[in-house]
């Protein structure tokens, strides 16, 4: 019990005194990323929203795009490119000098891929701005229609009456613009598509032997401009968004799903005393701060001594554990504890001949002996001499580890055994 108590008071001491230990793992180099709520850490590609926003020309040829199914056609995009540019550049000579010069700007085309869904709405947009700007599909009938009869110059028929083509009296646009939302840490980052115009429709293609693929479609934007926009992720915010569809009924690991029967932590009895005082503070006390309040008296009335006991000891060896904590590796060759004490019991360092006991007087007396021998200080090895932990200077065991020093000199483990 003596053996382990100590232990657990080095491993602290130790942990205190020298947090960094004398190596570092990659827990280091994650601080970049885990830092300030995971600040720098990369974006997912999952989360986004994109709007389409129809003119009111374009809504009058399908009247069905009423405002809910526009929101679902947000809703429907299966995979969208960001904006892309290209900066076309051009090499002068100033002066003998060699100087690029920026002359003009491309904007790539953005490709959005829709679910090809039951009800058809993506394929309805589709047919929308087909119809929109090309006269040829409102000429709707069964069978061949009569725009559509064959015929030359000289015949008189009545298909000299009809228009095709971009002949359609439209002067507005049909989108007045498209907008991708990039969304991470409750914030959005906005690129709008100025004056967007499809430069491509395109339908999938069926398979009779495919029972897995769900089918899509997919369209090919090209655009003027690109404006930016940022703000707070919300109900509509970025617009549109969590507004149908969308699952409102809080968590229960939340006081409003009914929280947990802990103190602390999320969902906790202060948790959720802080949520309903800052509601009250804010002046918004409403049936939802009602049911966090009811829900966290009764997970205030559900606890116990022994899960206090359990969750104040939980977070005690957690404090404890990462004070004491050495995270130490990645030498070839080379094992090295993790813990940074030994409670009372010898260090041993492994190396790839052997082992070195070195919390053993004999350990240090060699050391200073063959120290002495070779006109070197203790600890320190500065010649290109070997030297032997328990037999002074001329064994040679290759060149895995050093004491004290990265001269040349290697330490053998225990050649003969202690003496």
């Amino acid at each position: 019990m003596a053996n382990i108590l100590n232990g657990f008071l080095n491993n602290v001491l130790q942990g205190a005194l020298n947090p960094g230990g004398n190596l570092k793992d990659y827990q280091h180099a994650s601080r970049l990323f885990v830092d300030d709520a995971f600040r720098l850490a990369p974006k997912t590609k999952f989360l986004y929203h994109c709007v389409f926003e129809l003119s009111d020309e374009a809504m009058k040829v399908i009247p069905q795009l009423d405002q809910r199914h526009k929101q679902e056609i947000n809703m429907l995009v299966k995979q969208v490119d960001l904006p892309k540019f290209s900066i076309q550049t051009a090499t002068k000579n100033m002066y003998n000098r060699k100087k690029n010069l920026q002359t003009s700007i491309e904007y790539d085309p953005v490709n959005i891929t829709f679910h090809d869904d039951n009800m058809g709405l993506t394929t309805t947009l589709m047919e929308a701005y087909y119809r929109f700007y090309f006269r040829d599909g409102n000429h709707r009938s069964e069978g061949v229609s009569p725009p559509y009869n064959p015929r030359n110059t000289y015949s008189n028929s009545i298909a000299q009456n009809y228009r095709y083509g971009l002949d359609n009296d439209h002067k507005a646009p049909f989108f007045n613009r498209i907008t991708i939302y990039q969304m991470a840490r409750h914030e959005y980052l906005g690129y709008t598509l100025v004056n967007p115009m499809v430069t491509g429709l395109t339908h999938d293609q069926m398979d009779s032997g495919d029972n897995s693929t769900p089918s899509q479609n997919q369209i090919s934007i090209a655009y003027e401009a690109v404006f930016y926009s940022r703000g707070p992720v919300g109900e509509n915010s970025p617009k549109g968004f969590a507004t149908v569809h969308y699952d409102k009924t809080p968590s229960p690991l939340t006081i409003g799903g009914g929280g947990t029967s802990s103190l602390f932590g999320g969902g906790g009895v202060i948790g959720g005393i802080s949520d309903v005082l800052g509601d009250i503070a804010g002046g918004q006390f409403n049936l939802g701060t009602a049911l966090t309040a009811f829900n966290t008296f009764k997970n205030a009335k559900s606890l116990t001594k022994e899960g206090l006991r359990e969750e104040g000891f939980n977070i005690l060896k957690g404090a404890i554990t990462n004070i004491g904590k050495e995270n130490v590796g990645g030498l070839s060759n080379i094992n090295i504890p993790k813990s940074s004490g030994n409670g009372g019991g010898t260090s041993v360092t492994s190396t790839s001949g052997g082992s070195v006991n070195t919390s053993s007087a004999i350990y240090s007396d060699r050391i200073m002996q063959a120290a002495a021998n070779n006109n070197t200080t203790a600890g320190v090895s500065s010649s290109s001499n070997n030297l032997d932990a328990f037999g002074g200077a001329g064994a040679n065991v290759g060149t895995s580890t050093s004491v004290g020093s990265s001269s040349g000199s290697t330490l053998q483990s225990q050649r003969n055994g202690p003496r």
